[in-house]
């Protein structure tokens, strides 16, 4: 197990490792949240980078080939690409539970993604999204100078191809 003040994280045996824990989750859970506000938000790429470690591993399965990323820098390169063809996006955040590991948390979750393209932005702000799914994300925290961060991300599609907003009619 993992030490924390010399308190196992993720023993649930007594009082003090209990809370510990709890804070600990709370700490994940809100580096978790401040990546999809900081995405949405349309903040710098840099940001959202730094919700994960700098050698984080993160593996993305939802569209064609798997994309797999190596450290913190490489991701945000990727992600500067892609949130430049995106006029909004939003996330949320559904079912979600902890497990720890010999010390270690993960958290497990479905997120729905919701995408409108700038290339579609002529059809005006309050159009159907273009893109949205449901992924099953399950993600790996460390803490580096007591901040918890993503090491480990792998995120699966759900059910697929949830809605294109191309499909739906314009009447």
């Amino acid at each position: 197990m993992v030490y924390n003040e010399h308190v196992a994280l993720g023993d649930l045996s007594n009082a003090e490792s209990f809370f510990r824990t709890v804070k600990a989750e709370r700490e994940c859970l809100v580096t978790y949240l401040r990546y999809f506000e900081i995405v949405d938000r349309r903040l710098p790429c840099e940001q959202a980078a730094e919700c994960f470690t700098k050698d984080t591993n993160i593996e993305y399965h939802m569209k064609g080939a798997p994309m797999k990323f190596r450290g913190r820098s490489e991701y945000a390169v990727f992600m500067r690409k892609a949130v430049a063809a995106q006029e909004m996006s939003a996330h949320f955040v559904g079912q979600t539970r902890f497990v720890w590991t010999s010390g270690a948390p993960r958290l497990f979750s479905y997120v729905t993604s919701w995408q409108w393209f700038i290339a579609n932005a002529d059809d005006g702000d309050l159009r159907p999204a273009d893109f949205a799914t449901i992924g099953y994300s399950e993600d790996d925290f460390e803490c580096v100078e007591g901040q918890w961060l993503i090491s480990n991300r792998v995120v699966k599609p759900v059910a697929g191809l949830t809605v294109v907003g191309g499909l739906i009619s314009k009447t």
